[in-house]
């Protein structure tokens, strides 16, 4: 009999058809199999029984979603062949860069080997996916690859069945591959002599260093206009990480999938403070490429950040590049999207919490509760910007392009939203944002169904489960436009499967309109506390002011408060140190749990002239803001909790909102697709609008 299969999932670039092929091989088997645009089409003759055991086996070796199969005349084949690919849409899954596998960099350091040291191998298990190609089905015309001509031996290897490198687009070798502007050995005696090095890999440019030599860490400071913000440091090996680094199961499996995250981990031996200043934790990653694997072999641990300046787009363009004034290690392989390296962490021993999505796990998509038939644009927001495609009841979010203010990042931002819609064959006939009026994202295609921007950070969580029935959502952040104009941050949302309500939220305080609010912890006190005749006269007459219900600005109070931090040089930092310091607590002072800053902070300012530590009272602080989730929580007795926004990417808060919540009885759901903070806000926004949500 002869039958006609679909494959959907991710079925192109990891050697499907080639693994197809063998097992038709196995199974006598005849036909044909090709691409056809985002899956895979296989036309079979074969017995019933061998043609089952056939389909079970793709679905059991690769990552297939979902199939379809119908009964066709009998058709008369001479063997099984990959043959041409074709056009089409629909169900579009596309595989994401791919680390360096076992098998590639065992050959990569055998000097017996053919492609020993060669900087560029892959096989069709690894290597460069959705950053180089420019369009589907996955062939190599349709990527960067198809600049380099095949030599005779990788054309010998890309035809035969059983090679790990049968249509393995990404296929070539010294003789025939993209070339390195400069040797590997060159490189490595930059870093080793304490030099600052650029280097192109597969997402886009890194600027890299010894982390044990701080001048050569501050000339990267200087170069990005970074002056605190820890930087993530690549390392040889899991063992090596060990040495710096407490790491459990779950992050020894995110440090070494595929993926190859920047794994937030709590440090165990120090790094010199110009790479992590004071933070408790290390961001951790191991090679992703050949070329990090030959450096890190000979000099490690080194800085490694995106060659950018802190808050614009990564540079991939090698001319681009020589701006930094520091030896560039380039290549001639094109990076058609750039991609950042994604950062994570991990909450109570095994949840995954995503800082940043991006490089590993983008375009990957995820099923969403929402009708098949639509489609949708999600433009996010202006922070952390991020958008997402929805169709087929499946999600497709976009890369992190940082903050929207900035020219490039826009211009970058636009650019790929086009893109990605191109290559999945999407259409932005519906659209989807935030309600802020000012934003760039929300003007953007006439801006479409507004969301406001906390119930998208909870509705981003319920997608995520499909959570049906009631629910009460936690969204505490630093900023986001609300329904009255003021702006919000600390508010709690009964959800009843239709709507989102409002139920509680932080005390309104007036706050001056400008920039200098979100960086200057001591303007954010005095607001609070009204001990500023000057800034209570300009607060009293109302004009450029808002009314603020958020967390940050609280955070930034609590911090200055107690002498820990008094200005954010860095997004979040005063939160972070007041983290810190609470991490550093042996004893809670307890503090009563309100929604009432003001009252908070009296509290904190009477515990501290009695005599309490700082960092107790910033322990106590974090723990009357668990207190004040479960006693809500416990007001309403609503069971299916939701925590979300940038607050919950505190590991003290989240970690015991969760064990305490649960330990009355409720369930409570995180963001783990998707960040919790703003880059989280998309797939949100078109939850609410495909649902049609109020």
């Amino acid at each position: 009999m002869t039958e006609r299969f679909t494959f959907y999932g991710l079925v192109q670039g990891l050697g499907f058809r080639p693994g197809a092929k063998r097992l038709a091989q196995e199974f006598g088997i005849t036909g044909e199999i090709k691409n056809s645009g985002g899956s895979v089409s296989i036309t079979a003759t074969g017995e019933k029984k061998a043609l089952d055991s056939f389909v079970r086996r793709l679905v059991e070796l690769f990552d297939v979603y979902d199939y379809d199969k119908e009964i066709i005349n009998d058709i008369h084949f001479d063997s099984f062949e990959i043959v041409p690919s074709a056009g089409g849409c629909g169900f579009v899954s596309i595989t994401p860069d791919i680390a360096t596998c076992a098998g590639c960099e065992k050959e990569l350091f055998d000097s017996e080997n053919r492609r020993y040291m060669h900087p560029f191998i892959s096989c069709t298990a690894c290597g460069p996916r959705y950053t180089i190609m420019k369009c589907l089905p996955y062939d190599r015309e349709n990527t960067a690859m198809n600049d380099f001509e095949m030599c005779g031996e990788c054309s010998g290897e890309y035809n035969e069945t059983g090679n790990s490198r049968c249509f393995a687009q990404t296929i070539a070798c010294n003789s025939c591959g993209p070339k390195l502007s400069m040797s590997i050995q060159q490189g490595v005696q930059i870093l080793a002599s304490g030099g600052v090095l650029a280097v192109k890999d597969i997402g886009g440019f890194h600027l890299a260093c010894r982390a044990d030599i701080p001048g050569a860490v501050n000339k990267i400071r200087q170069i990005k206009g970074r002056a605190k913000k820890p930087f993530a440091v690549m390392f040889s090996c899991i063992d090596e990480i060990r040495k710096y680094c407490h790491v459990n199961e779950t992050e020894e499996r995110l440090l070494t999938s595929g993926a190859r995250p920047i794994v937030l981990l709590k440090k165990k031996k120090s790094l010199d403070k110009s790479v992590v200043s004071f933070s408790n934790y290390i961001g951790a990653f191991l090679p992703c490429n050949p070329v990090q694997l030959m450096l890190t072999r000979q000099v490690s641990p080194l800085v490694m950040t995106s060659a950018n300046i802190s808050g614009e787009v990564m540079v991939t363009d090698n001319a681009e590049a020589e701006k930094f004034g520091v030896p560039v290690l380039a290549h001639d392989r094109k990076i058609l999207t750039p991609l950042d390296d994604s950062v994570v962490q991990v909450i109570c021993k095994d949840k995954l919490q995503f800082i940043r999505r991006a490089r590993g796990y983008v375009p990957l998509s995820f099923p969403v509760d929402v009708p098949p038939s639509s489609e949708i644009l999600a433009l996010g927001g202006d922070l952390k910007a991020s958008f997402c495609f929805v169709k087929n009841s499946m999600a497709y979010m976009g890369g992190s392009f940082g903050d929207l203010e900035d020219l490039p990042s826009f211009e970058a931002y636009k650019k790929e939203i086009s893109r990605f819609a191109a290559i999945h064959g999407f259409k932005t006939d519906s659209v989807t944002s935030d309600c802020h009026p000012a934003y760039y994202s929300a003007q953007l295609f006439g801006g479409g169904v507004k969301v406001q921007h906390h119930r998208a950070h909870a509705a981003s969580v319920i997608a995520e489960y499909s959570l049906k029935g009631d629910v009460l959502s936690f969204v505490f952040d630093g900023t986001g436009y609300g329904d009255d104009g003021a702006v919000w941050g600390a508010e709690v949302f009964y959800f009843n499967g239709k709507s989102f309500e409002r139920r509680e939220h932080m005390a309104a305080v007036k706050m001056p309109a400008t920039d200098e609010i979100a960086k200057n912890a001591r303007l954010a006190l005095s607001c609070y506390m009204k001990d500023n005749e000057l800034l209570n006269k300009a607060l009293d007459m109302g004009e450029n002011t808002f009314s603020y219900t958020g967390a940050g600005r609280l955070f930034d109070a609590v911090a200055a408060l107690l002498g820990i931090c008094y200005y954010n040089s860095y997004e979040s930092e005063c939160a972070t140190m007041l983290e810190h310091a609470a991490a550093r607590a042996t004893a809670e002072f307890e503090l009563t749990p309100v929604f009432d800053p003001v009252q908070i902070l009296n509290e904190i300012k009477s515990a501290a002239a009695a005599g309490a530590g700082a960092d107790s009272i910033a322990l106590g602080f974090h723990m009357m803001l668990v207190r004040l989730i479960v006693n809500t929580a416990v007001k309403y007795g609503i069971k299916q909790i939701t925590l979300s926004g940038g607050v919950f990417v505190n590991r003290i808060i989240t970690e015991n909102a969760i064990n305490e919540l649960e330990k009355r009885g409720f369930s409570v759901y995180i963001n783990e697709k998707v960040p919790p903070l703003d880059g989280g806000l998309a797939l949100g926004q078109a939850y609410i609008a495909l649902r049609n949500i109020q």
